[in-house]
């Protein structure tokens, strides 16, 4: 999935070193750069060559500008753009402010750039291009609506304010799970085409399939569909974490092109994943125990656990990208949010808090971002330490 790549993501696919800088090594050398946001962005128009040497012309904001005039731009469409200097052709104001494209809007240009045979369906916040289906369509937008609401409230009642988001959420449900590696290989690389799905930081989008396509007839009617997702708790799991990722970039909790640490970003969507086979949809409840991450951190914690493995998971994604330590990484990340946000919850929301003022495009050394985990949360890691082991030692699943 892209928001667990967001890193490599960011440094594979920015295409401009001009707006790298000195980012590998956690700060910013050269070029500096400007963030250009302001309460009326200007809208623009801009042609240039994109990171495949194709022409394209976009309408949308200049989010940040390098010192040699390479530009970090946000489409009207919510998609991120970045522009070497040499490969802008031309740029100009449109003398008008910036705005969003409506889901009118935003349904027609998808009609035009995804390959024929989608339908689509929208709901208050989403938009949903489907080849699997009305039926399928519909039922993902219901789970869809039902997380947003509840991820909205759940962090409203801890005074963060989730915003409303800017742009419509876009979600793409491919007929298969072969039909979706072909898109995923072309959309976002190799390395996310055998997922169940995907968040991409870059496009906004989510990009699921059918998860009823490998009965013998795929379900049509909203019971049907229960009964097929509710067999395999895993894969609707997988598709509330995507979704999990694209209302928390959207809402505020994390930006985009900013420090998220994977810890983090992760932690949070498994604590929104665990699927509720009583549902309807497959899901309903926040913050219920994750039987699996669970399981897979209590033989962590006392087989394989480093004395430093709080501190390196905080202070460096390594451990969470690494696909030999990925799985146990993951069920740390999962158990320390769950412990924060049970035992220490104003100091969670205080460390989202500072993250998500980062500027743009710029990477924090992992003393830093150690530092500021020791300021939000805990100085003394140590005692820390030993309290996080001794909570999640006494979890009942």
């Amino acid at each position: 999935m892209s928001a667990r790549h967001a890193r490599r993501q960011f440094l594979a696919r920015l295409g401009s070193q001009s707006l790298v800088g000195g980012l590998l090594g956690g700060t910013l050398s050269s070029p500096i750069l400007r963030a250009d946001e302001s309460s009326q962005p200007a809208l623009e128009e801009l042609t240039f060559q994109d990171a495949r040497q194709r022409p394209r012309t976009i309408t949308g904001q200049v989010l940040t500008t390098a010192q040699d005039g390479g530009l970090l731009v946000e489409g009207q469409d919510g998609r991120l753009w970045t522009i070497e200097p040499q490969d802008l052709k031309s740029r100009q104001s449109l003398s008008a402010a910036f705005t969003p494209w409506t889901m009118r809007e935003l349904t027609s240009a998808l009609e035009r750039d995804l390959p024929p045979g989608f339908e689509f369906t929208s709901t208050k916040h989403y938009l949903v291009a489907t080849q699997a289906g009305k039926g399928y369509a519909q039922w993902c937008a219901g789970l869809f609506e039902r997380l947003f609401q509840a991820f909205q409230n759940f962090w409203k009642q801890r005074d963060l304010e989730p915003a409303a988001p800017a742009f419509p959420l876009v979600a793409i449900v491919l007929k298969n799970e072969r039909q979706f590696a072909r898109f995923a290989a072309a959309d976002e690389g190799p390395e996310v085409a055998e997922a169940k799905g995907y968040y991409s930081i870059i496009s906004n989008r989510i990009v699921i399939y059918d998860l009823t396509s490998g009965d013998r007839a795929p379900a049509t009617t909203a019971a049907e569909i229960a009964r097929s997702v509710s067999a395999h708790p895993f894969n609707i799991a997988t598709v509330v974490h995507e979704a999990t990722h694209q209302i928390a970039f959207n809402a505020g909790l994390h930006l985009r092109m900013t420090d998220n640490p994977l810890w983090l970003t992760e932690g949070m969507a498994m604590f929104f994943e665990t699927p509720d086979l009583t549902s309807r949809s497959g899901w309903r409840t926040v913050g219920l125990v994750n039987e699996v991450r669970l399981k897979r951190f209590l033989e962590f914690a006392a087989k394989r656990r480093r004395p430093d493995s709080l501190e390196t998971l905080v202070s460096s994604d390594a451990r969470l990208t690494n696909t030999e330590t990925a799985v146990d990484a993951y069920a740390e990340a999962w158990a320390l949010t769950y412990f924060l946000l049970r035992t220490r919850q104003p100091a969670y929301c205080g460390l989202l808090r500072k993250l998500r003022e980062q500027p743009r495009l710029h990477w924090l050394t992992p003393t830093e971002r150690l530092a500021d985990f020791r300021e939000h949360v805990a100085d003394d890691l140590k005692r820390l330490d030993q309290d996080f082991l001794r909570y999640i030692r006494k979890i009942k699943s």
